[in-house]
């Protein structure tokens, strides 16, 4: 589809700068539970089907008219998933544009998928366990989110204490999570992105790479880690972070949102096991992971970063104050209560950062 009409007409008054339109992304399932891809033409990429709205035009009628449009198959809106602010997108003739998406999870009612104008390569329908290679990042966290959707709306930003909407363990997802940001580690880019089931084996690896780690994480059998792992990763105050270097895990950090009545009932952060792999130290992704990290929590609306780190790391110490700036403000505490999770699976206490 050629550039809609009334964003030519923009042009024509604000020449390249950025514009902001509203967008409209669908993940269509069918009967089969397949879910609707289309190669894109521009990018080469798998991607959910996705258009602008027209002025005045009702997002769900026009996300319908977007689907047939670019695949022939008529669909049936079943729910709004998320609304997300894209980042500002750049055009090679210099335009900038910056979306509103409304993604929606959607019905296949009639039409058979084919490539229905210039906008796709390919069309097709694909297993959620078999999703066609590269697919768009956009696309991988809308399908995370619709496949798991529960009929809560998650708002993406939304402020501390807002309920975005639940994580279901157990549910259907992509296999490959949304790049968070890319970070640079000598010829080569690393990526840090949200923790998946699969990685629980390397982040305890990690967290058994050092002296202290060892003694408490090594010999123990995988199924306690699995099952913390579904309740971190359900609880949307906590976020269970990898990095990921040419597809293996290669560090980790959690960070975990906690309401408190102090400081005029202020939200901090907490951050726990921040490991890095041997084999990519020296490249300063610690540092750039933990600023990440605060940023991240500076976002959320949190009033302080908090951390804990054993004594015996002296150069831990070091490295917090003088290259990140925290203080060493108070003496922290620990009692060790042993126990079991519940089921009867030995309980693994969260290692504090360092600790």
């Amino acid at each position: 589809m050629p550039t809609p009409d009334f964003i030519l007409a923009l042009r024509e008054k604000v020449g390249t700068d950025l514009l902001w339109l509203t967008g409209a992304s669908a993940v269509v399932r069918n009967d089969r539970g397949e879910v609707l891809l289309g190669r894109r033409a521009d990018t080469g990429e798998w991607a959910v089907v996705s258009g602008i709205l027209e002025p005045g035009e009702q997002p769900a009628a026009g996300l319908v008219r977007e689907v047939e449009e670019e695949t022939g198959v008529v669909v049936r809106i079943e729910a709004l998933v998320a609304v997300e602010t894209m980042p500002e997108q750049g055009y090679p003739n210099g335009d900038r544009a910056q979306y509103l998406d409304l993604c929606f999870l959607a019905r296949h009612v009639s039409g058979e998928a084919r490539v229905n104008d210039d906008e796709s390569l390919e069309v097709g329908w694909f297993a959620v366990d078999a999703l066609p290679e590269p697919l768009a990042e956009t696309s991988h966290r809308r399908l995370e989110r619709a496949l798991a959707h529960e009929g809560a709306t998650w708002f993406e930003g939304a402020p501390a204490g807002f309920d975005r909407g639940p994580a279901v363990p157990g549910a259907a997802r992509p296999t490959r999570p949304e790049a968070l940001t890319r970070l640079p580690a000598g010829d080569r880019d690393v990526v840090l992105r949200r923790a998946v089931r699969t990685d629980v084996p390397a982040i305890v690896q990690l967290l058994a790479d050092d002296v202290l780690g060892s003694g408490r994480e090594q010999g123990r059998e995988l199924a306690p880690y699995l099952d913390a792992f579904e309740d971190v990763d359900a609880d949307p105050a906590h976020l269970l972070l990898v990095l990921e270097a040419d597809g293996a895990v290669a560090g980790t950090m959690q960070l975990t949102f906690l309401p408190g009545l102090s400081r005029g009932g202020a939200l901090r952060s907490q951050v726990e096991a921040v490991r890095v792999a041997p084999s990519l130290r020296g490249h300063g992704l610690g540092e750039a992971m933990l600023r990440w990290g605060i940023e991240e929590s500076r976002r959320r609306g949190c009033a302080i970063v908090q951390l804990t780190t054993d004594k015996r790391r002296s150069d831990a110490q070091r490295f917090y104050v003088e290259r990140l700036g925290f203080a060493m403000s108070h003496e922290g505490l620990k009692l060790d209560l042993g126990g079991e999770r519940p089921g009867g699976s030995a309980a693994t206490t969260s290692p504090r950062l360092g600790a």
